[in-house]
């Protein structure tokens, strides 16, 4: 997804300017707003809700590796929560995550494609996904 604002491509796409976006780029852009559910949490012109939600990430061998924003808030909902990022620039912001646990876009597609980590506070919005190989590509591209 490239930079912000209407001189981006997607921003321009988002104009009126369909060709902005090759056809792989508009499946996956297809697949973020229905069957990949992306846009629960990826919304808006930042493409964020500016929330806390947990995927996952932070459940590693059947216990929590890191608190989230349960650290702050002492919120039993909080474990492993994290702040939804921006995808704005996302391709240039390697690694992912909010511990850099996932190396690439395709990493990170797969993640969420298998339903994250599942745990007691999953986020409802987290679940498996089974996305296609051509899906995945798909919504790589896109992003």
């Amino acid at each position: 997804m490239p930079a912000a604002g209407g001189e981006s491509r997607f921003g321009r796409y988002a104009a009126g300017r369909g060709a902005s976006l090759n056809a792989l780029e508009k499946a996956g852009l297809q697949l973020f707003r229905g069957k990949g559910g992306c846009n629960a949490c990826h919304i808006g012109p930042n493409f964020t809700d500016q929330q806390f939600h947990n995927t996952g990430v932070a459940w590693r061998d059947g216990r929590l590796a890191d608190e989230g924003r349960f650290a702050v808030s002492g919120n039993p909902r909080d474990h492993s929560a994290f702040k939804t990022p921006t995808l704005r620039e996302i391709a240039r912001t390697a690694p992912y995550m909010h511990d850099g646990g996932l190396a690439t876009l395709e990493d990170v597609v797969e993640f969420y494609s298998e339903g994250g980590h599942p745990n007691p506070n999953l986020d409802p919005e987290i679940r498996p996904r089974h996305f296609t190989a051509e899906e995945k590509r798909g919504l790589a591209a896109f992003l």
